[in-house]
């Protein structure tokens, strides 16, 4: 009797050894579950314990085990790189990342599952939060960019054009540059922005937006698409300062001038009509920063 009780008590501890636990030597995966959300797996030979928080569970009553792991915690144990799980808590879409998931970022309105169980998350984040690295995403107000740097989402880009910041699913991000406020950060030289009174335009000069041209002539600051904006000078300022030698405008006075030697002088050659006024189509354009896409 003692004999049995011995070689019962051998047999039991060579299972429970064979089972393993986390961090120890492998060379395989057991085919048994640790418990129903977890098992261990063999990866780069050491033992993972890769949750199954999904509905499914962990399951080796079958042929082969099979395990749920569609949703998860941060630290969680995964044993694919890549692979992608919603946050139990559903506020955010996680990523495999060396055996462990890590935050890939938060999902405005939640992360649920589609019909094949892969993660649905249009991504979102706010200053501060924890982000994977060249990561980007549009704040919630959907008014700025955000990029990771340092492991933690700062603002990168403003996007106060009427389209803000758009973030579509997979994370593209969209980012309306075309009105900008003065001395704001820019990235793109010689690029312009409407200010938001739509008066003026600003240009991206060694990395801020400053005022350029003011636009007075009814259709102010113009924002007509192909990623320009275009400055109304059918009224200028005497004196100001013009870039096109030649050109005709109307100043506040309604007399002709025409740009020359860099400023809007009086044009001596114009000799209107009894009651004819001073009417000149001039515009001015320049290219905006485009929407970034990643």
């Amino acid at each position: 009797m003692r004999h049995k009780l011995l070689a019962l008590t051998v047999a039991l501890f060579v299972f429970v050894a064979c089972k393993g636990k986390p961090g120890e030597d492998c060379t395989d995966t057991p085919g048994s579950c640790s418990d129903k959300v977890s098992h261990l797996v063999c990866v780069n030979k050491k033992y993972v314990l890769e949750t199954c928080k999904g509905q499914g569970g962990c399951n080796d009553d079958g042929k082969t085990l099979v395990c749920d792991n569609t949703k998860a915690d941060v630290g969680d144990g995964c044993s694919h790189d890549g692979a992608r799980a919603c946050a139990a808590d559903g506020k955010a879409e996680l990523r495999c990342r060396g055996g462990k998931f890590a935050v890939e970022w938060s999902c405005r309105g939640g992360c649920t599952l589609d019909a094949n169980n892969n993660p649905k998350c249009t991504p979102t984040g706010e200053v501060g939060d924890v982000c994977r690295p060249d990561s980007i995403v549009c704040d919630g107000a959907q008014k700025s960019q955000l990029s990771c740097v340092d492991g933690k989402l700062a603002v990168t880009r403003t996007c106060h054009g009427d389209r803000g910041c758009e973030t579509a699913p997979g994370g593209g991000v969209l980012c309306d540059r075309t009105i900008a406020l003065e001395d704001e950060a820019c990235t793109e030289p010689d690029t312009g922005a409407c200010d938001t009174t739509r008066k003026n335009v600003l240009v991206c000069e060694g990395g801020h937006f400053k005022t350029e041209m003011h636009c007075l002539g009814p259709l102010g600051c113009e924002l007509p698409g192909n990623y320009s904006t275009r400055c109304d000078k059918s009224i200028v300022p005497m004196n100001e300062i013009c870039t096109e030698d030649g050109a005709v405008s109307c100043n506040t006075d309604g007399k002709q001038v025409r740009c020359k030697d860099t400023k809007w002088t009086l044009d001596k050659t114009w000799k209107p009509k009894k009651g004819e006024a001073c009417s000149n189509r001039y515009r001015i354009s320049k290219n905006t920063e485009k929407f970034e896409a990643r």
